[in-house]
């Protein structure tokens, strides 16, 4: 296989509710993808930061706080949260929304995971993107891996 990325990416709470674009080249021939992507930490423990959040959450959409604080409580611990896209040169080739922090996706022409359509495998410019959904951590450290089969 050949490796087409394989790096590390830091993301920041002032990345939130951005879109992180990672362009690649895939060159001629290739006939499948094998997408390998994790990111830490998936929890925030800190139970007071985790229901602060909450309240602060339900005052600015609601006005006033909409459960208890044991209804709260259950909601904890809080998660970051981020979903991965994926680009060709022809258009988009599918979305993943799991909220797993460790996730695989394999894509042909025959076959792809969850989210993501089959298509052919074109050489050129594609684009890996990540949506930061949430990020309740100070940052969240990303892996991304790209490997082509031929």
């Amino acid at each position: 296989m050949l490796t087409l990325i394989d790096g590390r990416f830091v993301l920041e709470r002032k990345d939130q509710s951005t879109h992180y674009k990672i362009p690649f080249s895939v060159p001629c021939g290739v006939k499948k993808l094998h997408i390998t992507v994790a990111y830490d930490p998936k929890y925030n423990y800190d139970e007071e930061y985790g229901l602060a959040l909450i309240k602060e959450s339900m005052m600015k959409q609601a006005g006033e706080p909409l459960m208890s604080e044991g209804e709260m409580r259950a909601r904890l611990p809080l998660d970051n949260h981020l979903s991965f896209s994926l680009d060709s040169p022809c258009g988009a080739v599918g979305t993943a929304h799991r909220g797993n922090n460790r996730q695989n996706f394999t894509i042909s022409a025959d076959n792809a995971d969850g989210g993501f359509y089959p298509c052919e495998i074109k050489s050129g410019d594609w684009t890996f993107i990540i949506s930061v959904t949430c990020i309740i951590t100070d940052n969240i450290t990303v892996s991304l891996k790209i490997e082509a089969e031929q």
